[in-house]
């Protein structure tokens, strides 16, 4: 099975979290009016939930394979930025710029989440990451896939 079967097991468990959330804000969409409080907090929630998600991935990787997760105030970023970088001798890139660009994305808006009312939140924030998300996670299962294949052959 390997050594790393229970990373492997706790990326899987996440992944299937996050097709979870997919799910979730299409049922979201589909009930709520557009830009109605409800939906903007509904929609705002899962965002927050699917990076959060992500995170939990790349802090497994980076304290099973790396063995070193970033520290200080900028670790969130620190770790997203390392996940898109090979390190030599240890293991590939994990995901590629342009899905790290996509992801910062969602880590800007994680942050803004935590740090406003609910009603503070609008839709016209909202709606990008709303609508990029099926296809932000179809790029993450990609390379995760990917990712899994290298721990694979370790």
């Amino acid at each position: 099975m390997g050594r790393f079967a229970a990373l492997k097991a706790d990326i899987d468990r996440e992944m299937r979290n996050l097709d979870r959330l997919t799910r979730e804000m299409d049922e979201i969409l589909g009930e709520a009016p557009e830009g109605s409080a409800v939906k903007v907090r509904a929609a705002g929630s899962v965002l927050h939930d699917f990076y959060t998600g992500v995170e939990k991935i790349f802090r497994q990787i980076a304290v099973r394979i790396d063995q070193d997760l970033p520290v200080g105030d900028d670790w969130h970023i620190q770790l997203l930025q390392r996940m898109a970088v090979p390190i030599e001798g240890i293991r590939p890139q994990v995901i590629d710029e342009a899905l790290e660009s996509s992801l910062e994305e969602y880590l800007r808006f994680r942050h803004l989440f935590r740090n406003i009312y609910g009603f503070e939140l609008k839709w016209d924030r909202c709606q990008p990451l709303v609508k990029n998300l099926g296809k932000t996670l179809g790029n993450l299962k990609d390379q995760i896939d990917r990712f899994n294949s290298f721990v694979d052959s370790i």
